[in-house]
């Protein structure tokens, strides 16, 4: 009897391990089915999108285990990140990322934005009236200090082709449904998201949505044979 019992309380256990396993992850559970693919900016390549905000302390902690995710990311995958926009002031950081990744200098000046909002509580904005408007100078200082041209990154800020990428970008969050910061994107077709059931209340819920990206490179790649 106590050998069943055993054997049973064994069985359970391997059920219980077999629900959490990776392979499990569910549409509706650990990702959404996007109602419409969004085409991809390079097909040769799995695109994975990140969509975040400076002044989001989630995303200031997702930063970590993200940047540890992608000195493994496979040769076939290629990480996207865009900067979400619901209000003026990340309109405001938006432009600065774009500014940042134009001049090629994103690898500098990235961090130091997060950290300067995170630690310092600089907004790089002050309000006028009702209306919100990017502080110049401290915009500049930031670049500068980070090893930037900061002038030309405040003249870039309100250009033609700055602006163009604000529109693509909020044309992109739309088309994937945004509910909030961070999110995932794999292939323009799964989104990802703390706040889904699966995931939701998780204490390494940042760190399950990694997992869950890599649940679904590897069933786009097995699709795309």
């Amino acid at each position: 009897m106590k050998a069943v019992v055993a054997l049973f309380t064994m069985l359970l256990s391997l059920a219980a391990c077999a629900q959490e396993a990776p392979g499990k992850f569910k549409a509706g559970q650990h990702y959404e089915v996007l109602p419409q693919a969004v085409a991809q900016d390079d097909d040769s390549k799995i695109e994975v999108t990140e969509l975040f905000w400076y002044g989001c302390g989630h995303c200031y902690h997702f930063e970590s285990p993200l940047k540890k995710w992608q000195k493994t990311m496979p040769a076939d995958v290629a990480l996207k990140k865009i900067p979400a926009i619901w209000q003026p002031v990340m309109e405001i950081h938006a432009r600065m990322f774009y500014v940042a990744d134009a001049m090629g200098v994103l690898d500098k000046v990235h961090e130091p934005i997060f950290s300067a909002i995170a630690q310092q509580r600089k907004m790089f904005a002050t309000r006028d009236g009702r209306d919100w408007k990017a502080d110049d100078a401290a915009i500049e200082a930031l670049f500068n200090d980070a090893g930037a041209d900061g002038a030309k990154a405040v003249k870039l800020m309100n250009g033609f082709a700055i602006n163009s990428k604000v529109k693509q970008g909020q044309a992109k969050q739309r088309a994937y449904k945004l509910t909030g910061t961070p999110e995932m994107v794999v292939a323009g077709k799964y989104r990802i998201s703390t706040s889904l059931p699966g995931l939701k209340g998780k204490s390494n819920g940042q760190q399950m949505m990694l997992d869950v990206v890599d649940f679904l490179v590897e069933k786009e790649r097995a699709e795309k044979g």
